[in-house]
């Protein structure tokens, strides 16, 4: 009962954390209104979080191999709110900036030291059910988190939807301070060996399979809903809803990932990520054929119902494979899974749409073939 406690704790703290790379989009044109600059100056609010979370997930996944993986979380909850709450206090676009590049190093805190925490403290069906939902937190934090940006700027201003975080992750800490079991301190080690262990993550053949898998995970659902939304904005003007709704009825895709724990106790977590990768596949067969409205929403679906699957099979192999190692090397899946993420924006609006229904099942078909190579 106290693991399943733990469990919904970490799976709440994964939603609001994660909401924080998405919370500015919806708030960008606004924001350029009131602190007179332009789109491209405002939007650094998000890029500003994002590059210090990248970089945070690695330092966070070392400092999880020598300290207490209780303190981390706790300490990292507890400068995530006091930035959020500072960040409810800004006055300037400056101060904005600022404050959210502190608060994505400190948001980068929970990731890899929540799995690392999975790892020790959970075991068995419950260990892969946790991962797998707070995966799942991830990925619905992209519609939520500017679903709940735009209603509290919207009932207040930009910075009563900073005060209502404040009041989230506030929340997040207390759970965690009572939840929470005590971890042993591992043994330090030199800085040197520090960074050797990250290259040592990359040398392994398995490890290196497995960062290809996960570099394209993310960056396939950024680029499909970002140059999907360049399409509907320069050719189907008449497409019969928006976007964010389009997004969210795409949710239903989740609904697999409540099973990940049934499936590895039939299957193998390979085979589990086998099949996801396949099932990105066959989504993508509908529009290739009929460029349509249904075809589209199937493949969407799809394609959250791969990833939902996808994401906790790599963590549990990534960890499996790692052995000792399990926070390094979680850590920089969790590095390689956002620069995914990051390439895929940026690719939405270099590539066609069209194009990018085609490439997508090409690039699935490879790492099918991929998934054959690792060692199980």
């Amino acid at each position: 009962m106290k693991q399943s406690y733990t469990a919904s704790v970490l799976i709440y703290c994964s939603v609001f954390i994660a909401s924080s790379i998405y919370v500015m989009i919806p708030l960008q044109p606004r924001l350029a209104e009131v602190f007179n600059v332009s789109l491209g100056f405002i939007s650094l609010s998000s890029t500003l979080f994002v590059f210090p979370y990248a970089l945070g997930l690695l330092l966070f996944g070392m400092l999880a191999d020598r300290f207490s993986l209780r303190s981390i979380l706790l300490v990292g909850m507890a400068f995530l709110t006091l930035f959020t709450g500072l960040l409810a206090l800004s006055e300037s676009v400056y101060s904005l900036l600022t404050l959210r590049i502190l608060q994505g190093i400190f948001a980068a805190s929970f990731a890899p030291v929540t799995f690392s925490y999975c790892f020790r403290h959970f075991n068995g069906p419950m260990q892969a059910f946790a991962i797998a939902m707070i995966n799942t937190g991830f990925l619905f934090a992209g519609v939520f988190g500017q679903m709940i940006s735009a209603f509290f700027s919207n009932l207040f201003t930009y910075n009563g939807m900073f005060a209502a975080f404040f009041f989230f992750y506030l929340s997040c800490f207390i759970g965690l301070f009572i939840t929470l079991q005590p971890s042993k301190t591992k043994q330090s080690y030199p800085l040197r060996e520090l960074f050797y262990t990250i290259l040592s993550c990359f040398k392994n053949q398995s490890l290196q399979k497995l960062y290809s898998i996960t570099f394209f995970l993310l960056l396939t659902i950024m680029l499909f809903y970002g140059s999907f939304e360049i399409y509907l904005f320069n050719q189907w003007t008449d497409f019969p809803f928006s976007l964010q709704l389009f997004r969210l009825i795409s949710l239903i895709g989740i609904i697999p990932a409540f099973f990940a724990s049934s499936l590895i106790a039939h299957f193998s977590a390979i085979r589990v990520l086998r099949f996801s990768l396949i099932l990105m596949m066959i989504g993508f067969m509908a529009p290739i054929i009929s460029l349509t409205v249904p075809s589209l929403m199937i493949a969407s679906i799809m394609m959250i119902a791969s990833t939902s699957l996808s994401i906790p099979m790599v963590v549990l192999l990534v960890g499996a494979v790692a052995k000792a190692r399990k926070s390094t090397a979680v850590a920089v899946y969790s590095f390689v899974l956002l620069i995914g993420a990051s390439i895929g924006s940026i690719l939405a609006s270099l590539i066609s749409f069209s194009f990018v229904i085609i490439m997508i099942p090409l690039t699935f078909g490879v790492l099918v073939f991929v998934t054959h190579l690792i060692s199980e």
